[in-house]
């Protein structure tokens, strides 16, 4: 049995992916300190770390032996400060999100080290925002400001082949969903179609990347839909729902179910249609939000003539 100390492991996954080191760690680290990780001379920290698994999709195990105090309460934060968004809450998400702000600026010297969190709290503050009434024009610009953070050669639309952190995936998703907001659907469609290409190449079925996953598909297939692409958005409604129910994932499924049902009435198949558009109320209902089920009932009725 082989064993690997963490730099090894991190160079032959890069080496068998055929990586340099200069595009794996671009935007984490410099590349001479990727050397230094590789060769066991410099240990990474947490958020090094992540960057660097996530790109290579090698689930991270092993991390938090390496974790300080200081790096364990800045993790925290962020992870109450994703759990707010995910939960729209996001006068608690500013909360975590001014305590994120002020230990980066307690730390001007660890700029390398702390760019990915900079950029979190970029996308996190677009977010608030946006609640708060800012034009989606102006967040578009702050979603493209945070990702150019760490790419800084993305175009607006296409991937091309770089290698991604979560961060980055979470938020080419929000550029696609604020080009679509903005009437430039075609944009958008070809952002997540690129997006979707990438995770489906990569780690899937890692917790995190299999929240965002399943997004993608909703957004694509509603997409499609409303530009008469009713056929492929059937086929992205049925795959988000297929992983959904392999991976026990709730958050998208109704979402997914609603998607497939309008797809399915666009094409005809009203019987169908009624039967999951049922299927999506009744789980919105499952899980307390009572008021999207109501949407859905609505949206049947008043689009398709649907009563359910």
């Amino acid at each position: 049995m082989a064993y690997y100390t963490i730099g090894e492991l991190i160079r032959d996954a890069r080496e068998r992916q055929n990586y340099s080191q200069e595009e794996l760690s671009y935007g984490i680290c410099a590349a001479s300190t990727l050397s230094r990780i590789e060769n066991g001379l410099q240990a990474p920290g947490k958020k090094i770390l992540d960057g660097l698994m996530q790109r290579l999709g090698v689930t991270d195990r092993v991390c938090n032996i390496y974790l300080s105090q200081e790096e364990w309460e800045r993790y925290e934060l962020e992870q109450q400060l994703a759990h707010s968004l995910g939960n729209r809450d996001f006068e608690q998400a500013e909360f975590f999100a001014s305590n994120i702000e002020r230990n980066i600026k307690k730390n001007p010297k660890k700029a390398q080290r702390l760019k990915m969190e900079e950029q979190y709290l970029a996308f996190a503050r677009a977010l608030i925002q946006e609640q708060k009434g800012k034009s989606m024009q102006w967040v578009l610009q702050e979603l493209l400001g945070a990702i150019h953070m760490t790419m800084p050669d993305f175009d607006g639309v296409h991937i091309k082949a770089r290698l991604l952190t979560y961060h980055e995936i979470a938020i080419l998703n929000s550029i696609g969903c604020a080009y679509h907001s903005l009437g430039r659907a075609l944009d958008g469609i070809q952002l997540l179609s690129e997006l979707k290409g990438y995770m489906e190449t990569h780690i899937l079925q890692d917790n995190e990347m299999s929240v965002t996953y399943p997004m993608v598909l909703q957004n694509l297939s509603s997409w499609l839909g409303k530009t008469g692409m009713c056929k492929d958005a059937l086929a992205l409604c049925q795959a988000g729902i297929d992983y959904c129910i392999k991976y026990g994932k709730l958050h998208t499924f109704p979402m997914l179910l609603c998607n497939k049902a309008c797809a399915l009435a666009e094409l005809g198949q009203h019987d169908m249609s009624k039967e999951f558009f049922l299927q999506s109320s009744a789980v919105f209902q499952a899980v307390n939000q009572q008021e999207h089920a109501e949407q859905v009932k609505r949206y049947a009725r008043t689009h398709y003539g649907i009563r359910i």
